[in-house]
């Protein structure tokens, strides 16, 4: 079981000196919990203190980035995505670059070895995410796990491997980066159309005979129920797929990857049973249950 530590343990351990970076690394932390308490928690309660920092950071940079992505293309959204593309490219840890959550990460990626090239891709995802209008069919869906899934979730799953996974780990994260895009696809399915996307694959829909105006308008039909329910399926096979990351995670991560899964595992089951309340509102879970799914892969 992994030994709980103070905040102050943790840098130590993961041998972040100097008051201005560990100000940094704090400053990744409080992102991310102020944002998603549940990943906050995971990384303090289950991962080794020497990595909590430097997954933070990861995780900090990664929600960044796909926060400025997907805030749309006003003059002050691309000002800001810009700026912060640029000097996340130019990869400095001092303090020319302005964002600590940048300087916090590109440190950790220079500690922990993780290729930059992971890096380099979500940012050139990122630039293009604004356009993102929806998919086609399945062919589609897939290139948009490689472009922009996969390297976002690289940037923090990929600092647990000293010098980087291989390239053998790497795609079996990839496996589940595309369960978990499709998972967060269908519980966003409300708030994505409320913004002009529509992130099931175009030809679900003519399959079964759905317009997407019967999604913007929660309408409960057979067909509206049949094609959730062809997404849920999609979503499970995947998830399938997903569960090899037990495999190649490092071992103080297993118990965080385990309760990660339970937990995804238990919102697609919610998202099938609910028939078609997703499309009203997301599936989101109490914290009492993320601490007892947590509990149960601490004691598996």
């Amino acid at each position: 079981m992994t030994t709980l530590a103070t905040w102050r343990t943790a840098l130590e351990a993961a041998d972040i000196g100097g008051e201005h970076l560990r100000l940094d690394y704090t400053r990744c932390a409080k992102f991310i919990r102020d944002r998603d308490t549940g990943p906050y928690v995971g990384v303090r309660v289950l991962a080794p203190p020497a990595l909590q920092p430097h997954l933070l950071a990861g995780l900090a940079f990664a929600n960044r980035t796909d926060d400025l992505a997907d805030a749309g293309n006003s003059r002050l959204a691309q000002a800001r995505r810009a700026d912060w593309l640029a000097q996340a490219r130019r990869g400095v840890s001092d303090d020319s670059c302005p964002y600590p959550i940048v300087r916090a990460f590109v440190n950790s990626i220079t500690v922990r070895g993780l290729c930059p090239s992971w890096m380099r891709r979500l940012l050139d995802a990122a630039e293009l995410e604004p356009d993102f209008a929806g998919f086609a069919d399945e062919a589609e869906f897939g290139q948009y796990v490689d472009r922009y899934t996969w390297p976002l979730l690289m940037c923090s799953a990929g600092l647990q491997y000293q010098s980087g996974p291989s390239e053998e780990t790497a795609r079996t994260w990839r496996a589940y980066a595309d369960f978990a895009q499709r998972l967060d696809f269908l519980n966003d399915l409300r708030a994505d159309l409320e913004a002009g996307r529509l992130c099931l694959p175009a030809d679900a829909l003519t399959e079964h005979a759905v317009a997407r105006s019967d999604l913007e308008q929660g309408r409960d039909t057979p067909d509206v129920r049949a094609l959730l329910q062809d997404m849920c399926d999609r979503t499970h096979t995947a998830l399938k797929e997903a569960r090899g990351v037990l495999e190649v995670c490092e071992p103080g991560q297993l118990i965080a990857a385990r309760s990660l899964l339970a937990l995804q595992e238990r919102q697609l089951n919610d998202i099938r049973n609910s028939r078609t309340r997703v499309l009203h509102r997301p599936v989101g879970f109490h914290r009492a249950t993320m601490l007892r799914t947590m509990l149960g892969a601490l004691l598996t």
